[in-house]
Formats: C-alpha cells, structure tokens, sequence
C-alpha cells in the first residue's frame, strides 16, 4: 500500500508541514512499525510530495486511518486538516503508482531525473533503519529497473525544460567557450538569480552584476562568488548599458515598466564590441529590452516567451514518448508479480550464505589451533580472508539466482542450488536448521 500526497493533491504549505527532515525519517520509520509489528516501510519525502510505501507479509499491514493518526500524532496536526489531501493505492495499484513516481512521470516537470535519486535514498535509508524486507526490497528493486529501462529507451529525460537550462543551451550554440566570457545581470530577481546559476556552471571568467539598489547587487554577487568561485563585480546601474561593449552574456530581469535598453541608447554599441557576438536574455514581463535591439548585428536576443516555446517543444517530445513508458511500466509490473510467485528466494539466499559461513567457521576453527605462532590480529585476518573468498565464489550464483526471478527459470535454478551446495528446502526456511 501506498498513502501519501503530491503537489497536485496539497498545496506547498501543507506539504511543508507534513514533510520528514532528514534526520527523522528513521526515527519516524522505527517509530511506525513499532506501532505496527511486521510491517515493512519506505518514507519518501521530497518538496513535492509524501509517501509512506508500506507492505506485510501476512496482509496485516495498518489500514489508511491509522497511518492518518500516525502522521497527525507524528507532525502533531489535527487529521481533518491534511486528510482530504492524501491518495492511496493497495497491491497492484500501489506498484504501478511506485513504478510512475520513480520514472518521473508523476513529476512536476515530466522526464525530471531527481525523484529517482531521492527514492533510491529513501530505499537505501529504509534498509539501514531495518525495515525493509523481501516484499518492500523487491518491488523497489523492480521500480529501479523499471526506470532504468524507461530513461535508456525512451525520450523521456532528453532535452531542457527549465528556463534555466535552456538559456545554457542557446548560450552553447552561440560560444564554443566560457572561460573568456563576461556574463553580466541585470536585476537581482529570483527568476533571474535561477537562471544565473545555470549559466555559472559553464565557469565564465567573471560576473558582473548590476541593480538599481547596490545592496541587492553586492548580496547577489557575494552569495555566487562563494558558490560558483567565480570573480565577481558590482556595476553602478548607471553605467550598465556602457559596459555592454564589454559584456558577452546579459540577464535581464529587473521589474520596470518600460524598456530600460532601447534600440537608440543600444545603437553604438556593436561597433565598439567590434561586432562580437552578444547574448540577450531577456527575462523580465514586461521585457527589459526593445525588440528592435535584435535588429543589430550579432546580436542574439530571446525572451521569456522564447524561451518557454524551447521548453514546451522538450516536453511534447517527452509526452509523446507516454505510451512507451506505459508499456514498459505494464511489463515490469508483470515481471515483478511473477518474482513474487516465484519461489522464496529471498531465504534460499539466506540459506546458502549461512552454509558458506559455516564451511569458513568450521575451517577455521579446524586450522587455527595449528597456528600456533599466529597473533589475534593475524587470526583475525585469516578469518576475514575465509568469509571474504565465500562470498566471492557465492556472488555469482546469488546473482544469476536474483536475475531468474523474473522468469520461469527461478525454481529450477533453486533446485539446482540447494542440490549443488546441500542445502534443503527445510534449511532454507528454518535459521536454525543448519547442517554441521
């Protein structure tokens, strides 16, 4: 099962209040199934959404209104205000809805690669609190693979679509190199600061930044020169229009009402850059920049709009890339209720690393009397040698075991691992059935 909400579902304040920190999310996943014994837990918590993925293997998992009353008790907060919020999904539903988040196509912005890395890190937290077991570790091993394939064999993930993202792109069309460009902003807006940090990543040789209040631009320039490393100037706003002989990119963002670069204070400026080429990107509504600017040689200009066109044409491509994701997430559901059907693979593995232990501790115990001369340290050596060349000699079989689970090759396969390594059906179930 699966409970939790989105960005479509609960606005931004609301999920600011349910979201997990870091550091509590164990607490908060020992905390549950404390509460719940044998349930088996995921929190994936990000900006844009919440998610408990929980499972049991004996259908005793919490029904939907007790993890509401754990999530009330936990964030203390009255139910009734984030109920209405929350969706969820059971057996089949859950997995495909799994399968959808971690593929980036439940995402704010459809083909985004992140959410895969924050699930991955959710995944790998639940393993290390200790509760994830067989159901959970396989549906999102399963989801993993399912987004792996859909990211390498789709278009979903291919081009920008981000302002941000996209102003690099263009930039990348016009300059071959940045380490000799001057990139110079003008106003200290958030829209604008976004867009500067992409451009950063390309290391220009300096930053210039220009506002009407010096204050905002001196903080502005401060804040990227200790992220970036990059040399930083503040510009008099006087004197920004002048300096664009100088300039090789301009990040306009200001909230004037009127264009503050017009064609005619613009007009001698081309000759004086010994007609370089010039990137404007214009980002302010209303725009900072006269039109008739472009008209100028090797003068690039684009505006907001120009630039959302770019990303609107990234992300047709992307939605027309769905039904193949579908189809992909269709089979890797399938897959992973035949994995399920298989045998329990999950305790055979147990099962035949526990025999190789034994084998390495009963050597061990059979040697280490003749060793007479031999110091803890390097009994204790030994012993690390023994159990690392079993697990070697055990990786290989283990893998292709997991890599059968998926087809109908798994049963056979067990049989022939437990005939190989003696190791029966009983030992597998039973910890303590352990041969000598």
């Amino acid at each position: 099962m699966v409970i939790g909400c989105n960005h479509r579902s609960a606005r931004v304040a609301l999920r600011e209040r349910l979201a997990f920190d870091e550091a509590s999310v164990p607490r908060a996943l020992r905390s549950l199934v404390e509460s719940f014994p044998g349930t088996e837990a995921v929190l994936l918590s990000t900006c844009n959404r919440l998610e408990l993925y929980l499972a049991h293997a004996d259908q005793g998992i919490p029904r939907i209104g007790q993890v509401i009353d754990f999530l009330a008790g936990w964030h203390d907060l009255d139910a009734a205000e984030f109920a209405p919020a929350l969706y969820s999904h059971e057996d089949v539903e859950a997995a495909r809805h799994l399968f959808r988040v971690v593929s980036s196509l439940d995402s704010m912005v459809l083909g985004e690669s992140q959410i895969l890395g924050q699930a991955k890190a959710a995944y790998e937290t639940a393993k290390q609190t200790g509760t994830v077991s067989r159901g959970l570790d396989a549906l999102f091993r399963q989801a993993f693979s399912v987004a792996k394939e859909i990211h390498t064999h789709t278009g979903i993930a291919t081009g920008r679509v981000s302002v941000g993202s996209t102003a690099v792109d263009l930039a990348r069309q016009i300059f071959s190199r940045f380490e000799d460009k001057i990139v110079l902003m003008v106003g200290a807006g958030k829209m604008g600061e976004m867009t500067l940090r992409h451009l950063l990543t390309t290391h220009p040789k300096e930053l210039w930044v220009t506002n009407r209040t010096d204050p905002r631009a001196a903080d502005l320039a401060a804040r990227l020169s200790q992220r970036y490393g990059v040399h930083t100037r503040v510009i008099p706003f006087a004197e920004w229009i002048d300096r664009l002989a100088e300039a090789d990119i301009v990040i306009s963002s200001t909230g004037s009402r009127e264009p503050i670069l017009k064609a005619k204070d613009f007009a001698p400026i081309p000759a004086r850059r010994r007609y370089r080429s010039l990137l404007l990107i214009d980002i302010a509504v209303p725009r900072d920049i006269d039109v008739a600017v472009a008209e100028q040689d090797c003068v690039f200009l684009y505006n907001i709009d120009d630039l959302q066109t770019v990303t609107e044409k990234t992300l047709a491509r992307r939605r027309g890339a769905l039904d193949q994701c579908h189809e992909i997430i269709e089979a890797g559901l399938l897959a992973f209720a035949e994995r399920l059907a298989s045998p329990d693979l999950g305790s055979l593995i147990e099962a035949l690393s526990r025999r190789f232990q034994e084998i390495s501790d009963a050597e061990l115990a059979r040697i280490i009397p003749k060793l007479e001369n031999a110091s803890d340290r390097d009994r204790e050596l030994i012993r690390q040698m023994l159990h690392r060349v079993a697990q070697k000699i055990l990786n290989h079989p283990l893998q292709l075991l997991n890599d059968t689970a998926a087809n109908g090759a798994a049963r056979v396969y067990a049989d022939t691992l437990r005939a190989m390594f003696d190791v029966s059906s009983q030992d597998a179930d039973d910890p303590a059935g352990r041969k000598p």
